[in-house]
């Protein structure tokens, strides 16, 4: 896709609780760039996993380079410094959501300890969840899938699977 520094498309998200600012859309295309650069020199250098992702995420969300997919792309890439330390991809559950949405305006403001303390306790509680996982029974026919013996089936959204819902 093209960023906004194509489109020329201005970015704001408003909240009752949240009030979040962009890069304006003349400057997304350096701004990539610098995020480019200095996360290749903070993957190879910096001793925390956890530092390095919040920096990158952080950066990404707040540059939001593109029109859609800007918080996917940024989870994707803040997973980088975590896989290759030997951590899992980040996952944000979403009980974690106000406690994201603060770390991020506390990280912006230079604090990143809300934000790191966000995505660790978000990936224990994800990985507590596939440790659940790994004693339950699957039974999967066509579309219909039963899970210890429950019945659920996969939720659609326009013909994509979104996840599984108790029948």
């Amino acid at each position: 896709g093209v960023t906004r520094g194509v489109t020329q498309r201005t970015a704001v998200v408003r909240s009752q609780q949240y009030n979040l600012a962009f890069c304006p859309a003349g400057g997304v295309d350096q701004q990539l760039e610098y995020i480019c650069k200095m996360g290749r020199q903070y993957i190879r250098n910096w001793r925390n996993p956890f530092s390095t992702a919040a920096w990158i995420h952080l950066t990404i969300v707040r540059c939001h380079p593109f029109d859609d997919g800007n918080g996917r792309l940024a989870r994707l890439l803040c997973s980088i410094p975590l896989i290759k330390h030997g951590f899992p991809p980040l996952a944000l559950m979403p009980e974690f959501k106000t406690a994201y949405y603060e770390g991020m305006n506390r990280a912006w403001d230079g604090d990143f300890s809300t934000l790191i303390a966000c995505f660790f306790e978000s990936m224990r509680t994800a990985l507590v969840h596939v440790e659940r996982l790994v004693d339950t029974d699957y039974d999967v026919v066509g579309r219909r899938v039963a899970i210890n013996g429950v019945p659920v089936s996969v939720a659609e959204r326009d013909g994509e699977d979104v996840g599984m819902v108790a029948s």
